[in-house]
């Protein structure tokens, strides 16, 4: 539209004179236009490199597992996809939660084989895998169907808990002994931001304090079901405060593997109470960059009708 605009270039396709940059945004599957968008794309490419120019999509939601006591990633799609057309055509689902057909165990990147386990540590895997998916599912979701309408601080708190969580998950399966500090600090800033989000999203205010203690029975008040006695022995916020600076002793891999299978417990009782925008389960089908001559195989589109 900048070229049309500034007199750039002059389209003819066929017999018909393209000159009303108004009206482009209908021709975007016409040849012409095609052509002209992929030398368009091939100059960035010349320009910034492939890389710069890759589409990314929504990055996976990130979450940790342990198996046979040792910490492994897992990458959940932020959205559940249905192949409608190879290559061309694709629904996505916006779930609070897993979808028709979705097992979280396919997600561990890099895991180990899980039909060497024995029956009882399959099935812990399962469950705590499906967990995992679910809980950071159900943040997204509600990050991302927030009301127009609502207090959009309340979204960004949403938004800031499900960064923590990914971030603290992603520092768990490191394997880097420095992360494990910053790691909990991770959980600690996840189970503020939930319980504030509940907050003020009950009292259009939040309070200014750290405490789990403090911030949980607020958050009791508003219908947050989470028993206090299970936060009795979190660390002090004074001693998290230092191990984000790699300071202290904080405790090691297990213990903080225990920390955040309960924070997303918790962020989960949270986000129970913070109504989600609509309902789960409902899709749009996209198609596949129609703008270019080639589809997502790298193949060229069909082009007799243009």
């Amino acid at each position: 539209m900048m070229l049309f605009r500034g007199g750039a270039i002059e389209v003819n396709a066929g017999e018909e004179r393209i000159d009303d940059p108004q009206n482009i945004g209908e021709s975007v599957e016409k040849l012409w236009f095609r052509v002209l968008f992929d030398a368009v794309e091939y100059w960035y490419f010349e320009h910034y490199g492939a890389p710069a120019m890759n589409a990314h999509g929504s990055a996976a939601l990130k979450g940790a597992q342990m198996i046979r006591a040792a910490p492994f990633a897992i990458d959940v799609p932020a959205n559940r996809i249905v192949l409608e057309e190879k290559g061309e055509l694709s629904w996505m689902y916006f779930e609070d939660g897993l979808g028709e057909g979705e097992d979280a165990k396919a997600w561990i990147d890099n895991g180990p084989d899980l039909s060497k386990l024995d029956s009882e540590a399959r099935k812990a895997v399962d469950a705590e895998a499906n967990r995992t998916a679910e809980i950071l599912r159900s943040v997204e979701f509600r990050r991302v169907t927030f009301r127009s309408d609502g207090d959009h601080e309340v979204q960004k708190l949403i938004q800031s808990t499900l960064t923590y969580l990914c971030k603290a998950a992603e520092r768990l399966v490191s394997g880097q002994r420095p992360e494990i500090g910053p790691a909990w600090f991770d959980l600690q800033m996840a189970n503020e931001t939930a319980l504030k989000a509940v907050i003020r999203s009950a009292t259009g205010k939040q309070p200014h304090v750290h405490s789990l203690n403090d911030l949980l029975n607020s958050g009791q008040l508003h219908g947050v079901v989470f028993e206090s006695s299970r936060i009795s022995d979190w660390p002090k916020f004074s001693d998290m405060s230092d191990w984000r600076y790699g300071q202290g002793s904080p405790p090691g891999i297990a213990k903080l593997y225990s920390a955040y299978q309960m924070s997303l417990e918790l962020v989960s009782a949270c986000m129970s109470q913070i109504k989600p925008g609509m309902g789960s389960g409902f899709g749009v089908l996209i198609k596949y960059s129609p703008w270019s001559t080639k589809n997502a195989l790298g193949e060229y589109r069909d082009l007799k009708n243009n």
